[in-house]
């Protein structure tokens, strides 16, 4: 065997060692959970899930397994409706996708910042 093959040999032995990453989908604790009205972030705690779309999929496939629409509060969140910082200290909010409560917003108009109690209040001037 050449040296190159010895090798991809070698890596293919070091792969089927590789730890396997053991899914934490669990059918009845999730059917339990969705039973008590828990909410997608609770279960989430629960069920130690990292990610939501890890959670979505739980989901989907249970109601594959049961043949029965599940509906978990909380689970399809509209990121836009959550807006986050970013990198380079930006925090972008669309307004389209926030409900304004009858604020009538045009292009040009002008908005205060307050901060207090750990909230950013924008105030329309």
């Amino acid at each position: 065997m050449s040296k190159k093959n010895d090798s991809l040999a070698m890596d293919v032995q070091e792969g089927s060692e590789k730890k396997k990453i053991e899914s934490k989908y669990n059918p009845s604790l999730l059917r339990e959970s969705i039973f008590d009205g828990m909410t997608a972030s609770e279960i989430m705690t629960k069920m130690d899930v990292k990610h939501r779309q890890t959670l979505k999929q739980y989901v989907l496939k249970l109601m594959s397994d049961d043949k029965t629409y599940y509906e978990v509060k909380g689970l399809y969140l509209n990121n836009s409706r959550r807006p986050k910082v970013n990198n380079k200290m930006e925090l972008k909010i669309y307004l389209k996708n926030i409900d304004l409560q009858g604020l009538v917003v045009n292009d040009g108009d002008e908005f205060s910042v307050l901060v207090e109690d750990e909230k950013i209040i924008l105030t329309k001037v």
